[in-house]
């Protein structure tokens, strides 16, 4: 990974008033190891939030956000250290300025990073926040300290660069957060990025289970149903962790025993809306390879390959016979 530029803002509450006031930095930051771990931290928080949305740019005003980026990018390598501060200073006011309108947050730091990975540019924009803790001098004394919370995102955006100039209009090169409870939060970074949702990454995963389970459905063995879904199941995590995104060229690949194209064939004959690239939430995706239920007071989770043998299902009865029960439940069962 290399840092092209890298800032760090902050949006504060002014003295006596509930309007955030924009405190920009006055220049990017050099890049350093630390910087890299820093970002590296970030990228993978970023990765591994469940809930993602992805679109591209609709407001393309000349003052919009997508402008003023394109004329960031066009610069030359002099010039973009200062254009870069003042893209991002520009951005921070406007998101000041809406999330006071909205009352939608408190205070914190913002991160812009604009940075390589490969072939493919990418421009990152986060909120992050501060958490406070002790730590012992060298003076054996106990000290409060402040560090940054790189676990924790309540606003998040990544730009794909390479993908917005090669194809602009692709639905897929700008993804973001969506908070648990935060429409209003998303509302508004997407009004300042001038960006408009074509897709979610739980609609995505929907679409690709029903896909599987449907082509599982035509396999005839049992055993070779469960090992296709794990197949999918482990590509996609891969996939997810790298913070790529899914090819059905790549995974029909990854299934290449039942003919390199027979997956990607089924989804084209069917009637799957499934485009690709696409990056499916990773917790549904564990329908593939475990089963999960519960009722009032009952709750049951066991990986799929045991179905069938150390656990049964008798559909009839409406019962599920259990074989081999834990040790650790047989002793709880045996007390009561």
């Amino acid at each position: 990974m290399t840092i092209k530029q890298i800032i760090v803002h902050k949006l504060d509450h002014s003295q006596g008033s509930e309007q955030l006031q924009a405190i920009p930095a006055s220049q990017s930051l050099t890049s350093s190891p630390s910087l890299e771990l820093v970002l590296d931290d970030l990228l993978q928080t970023y990765n591994k939030k469940p809930d993602k949305c992805y679109g591209q740019f609709s407001d393309l005003a000349e003052d919009g956000f997508p402008e003023r980026l394109k004329t960031y990018i066009e610069l030359s390598v002099e010039e973009q250290a200062s254009g870069f501060t003042q893209l991002t200073s520009e951005t921070l006011a406007r998101l000041g300025q809406s999330l006071s309108e909205a009352g939608a947050i408190s205070g914190g730091y913002v991160m812009f990073s604009d940075y390589q990975q490969g072939l493919t540019r990418y421009l990152l924009l986060c909120m992050l926040s501060s958490q406070n803790s002790v730590t012992i001098t060298d003076e054996l004394t106990i000290q409060d300290t402040s560090y940054l919370d790189t676990a924790r995102m309540s606003l998040a955006c990544r730009i794909n660069i390479t993908d917005w100039q090669k194809n602009p209009e692709a639905g897929r090169y700008l993804s973001f957060l969506r908070p648990k409870g935060g429409k209003r939060l998303s509302t508004v970074f997407q009004e300042v990025i001038g960006c408009s949702e074509t897709s979610s990454s739980k609609e995505e995963a929907d679409t690709l289970l029903k896909a599987v389970e449907a082509y599982c459905q035509e396999e005839p063995v049992e055993e070779n149903r469960t090992i296709v879904k794990r197949q999918v199941y482990d590509y996609c995590q891969n996939k997810l962790d790298e913070g790529g995104s899914l090819s059905m060229q790549e995974l029909t690949g990854h299934l290449s025993e039942a003919g390199p194209d027979d997956f990607a064939r089924f989804v084209n004959t069917q009637d799957y809306d499934m485009s690709t690239p696409m990056s499916p939430e990773r917790r549904k995706l564990t329908q593939l390879v475990r089963y999960t239920g519960r009722s009032k007071g009952l709750s049951l989770a066991f990986d799929a390959e045991l179905l069938g043998g150390q656990i049964r299902y008798d559909e009839t009865n409406d019962q599920l016979i259990i074989t081999g029960v834990p040790d650790k439940l047989k002793e709880q069962l045996k007390q009561a």
